[in-house]
């Protein structure tokens, strides 16, 4: 069994939890320690909730997983405005609230918008 990581600014502040979840999509078997010591009450110092894997040879393959979700670059669109309705929405949103219209994609190299 070796440690993997522990929720902290480091890595986000992440949820061992999400971590636990994407192990367990890969097929990873792990566990969560320290989880409920937090709630501990008098002198304990906090000590934060820890992932480990269970099995060391899939040890290689867990930190790679947890790697490429940490450095993942997030997609950002800018706000656009609705080709039904003129309602302006906000860009992570693929389709408008409003009307149900899709976001117009553009096209090639002429920055041309399909609607």
């Amino acid at each position: 069994m070796k440690f993997l990581c522990s929720a902290s600014p480091m890595n986000g502040g992440l949820s061992n939890e999400m971590f636990k979840s994407l192990l367990e999509e890969a097929g990873i078997p792990s566990l969560i320690r320290n989880e409920y010591l937090s709630v501990a009450a008098g002198e304990v110092p906090f000590v934060p909730p820890e992932l480990w894997i269970l099995n060391d040879e899939d040890y290689d393959r867990a930190k790679e997983i947890v790697n490429v979700w940490q450095n993942a670059e997030v997609e950002t669109h800018d706000p656009w405005v609705c080709p039904g309705c003129n309602e302006t929405i906000e860009g992570q949103f693929t389709s408008c609230w409003k009307c149900g219209k899709e976001r117009p994609t553009i096209t090639g190299d002429t920055g041309q918008i399909d609607r």
